[in-house]
């Protein structure tokens, strides 16, 4: 009886649910584009950082949605009126404690207007 409990609780411990996190177009690129590395775009970015947590209590209760979206937004507050990223990379980090589960997004980067960008 007490294995079958263990494994039920177990099982809902490994459980999770899937969330649309991209709603929008996404451009990944692995060739370098010199423009994003002039002088006058480089001179114009801000370094930001941002993040966004969820939170699992008592191993049931969620409380946020990690998402690099969510993350990227938060940088890119640090420095109004822009909305692109350059440069940025993105970490994970993980808290377990017995009946606490926390998973963080967080993302570090330049950011930048695309309206200036577009105007040089």
């Amino acid at each position: 009886m007490n294995a079958r409990i263990a494994m039920l609780v177990g099982a809902l411990l490994a459980t999770g649910c899937t969330v649309k996190t991209v709603d929008a177009p996404v451009t990944v690129t692995t060739k370098p584009l010199p423009e994003l590395s002039r002088a006058d775009v480089v001179a114009g970015a801000k370094e930001v950082r941002g993040s966004s947590c969820s939170r699992v209590v008592l191993g049931i209760i969620p409380v946020g949605i990690a998402t690099v979206e969510s993350a990227i937004e938060d940088a890119l507050a640090q420095a109004p009126g822009t909305d692109v990223l350059l440069r940025y990379e993105e970490r994970q980090s993980f808290v377990m404690m017995l009946v606490y589960l926390q998973a963080c997004t967080e993302v570090h980067g330049y950011a930048v207007s695309s309206k200036s960008l577009a105007a040089r």
